[in-house]
């Protein structure tokens, strides 16, 4: 789940130094939020896709079936993404508020990523092994 603070830092990075090299233009900010987004998408489902295999392979299949590896997998695969829009939102939001953006992003992003992460996770665990 960690890949997720890692994605978010890295894209709130990415919108510091598009903004400041004037590669962002803030009255397109959705379809640089939609970019970011495809390649958060794009790396959740590769790493879901390998943690969810090793995590099958690590704990096997209780009923025959890769239940941890596809909680594992499905949550690598929302989180990524997630974690891109943060990293994009929340800078904007604070820029739009007045505020510094650098400084304050990463705190945000990390514990809302953090939660969501971390409640999918045991949500998907709950559901499909009913722990």
């Amino acid at each position: 789940m960690d890949m997720g603070g890692n994605v978010g830092t890295q894209s709130t990075t990415i919108f510091a130094r598009g903004l400041a090299l004037g590669h962002i233009k803030l009255e397109k900010i959705w379809k640089h939020i939609g970019r970011e987004m495809a390649i958060g998408a794009l790396i959740g489902m590769i790493l879901g896709l390998l943690a969810g295999t090793g995590a099958y392979f690590w704990q096997g299949a209780p009923n025959d079936l890769p239940l941890i590896g596809l909680a594992v997998g499905l949550s690598l695969i929302i989180v990524l993404p997630l974690a891109s829009f943060l990293g994009f939102f929340i800078p904007y939001l604070l820029l739009k508020m007045g505020w510094d953006h650098a400084p304050g992003a990463d705190p945000f992003i990390t514990t809302i990523k953090d939660f969501v992460g971390l409640t999918l996770y045991f949500t998907l665990v709950s559901v499909f092994i009913g722990v």
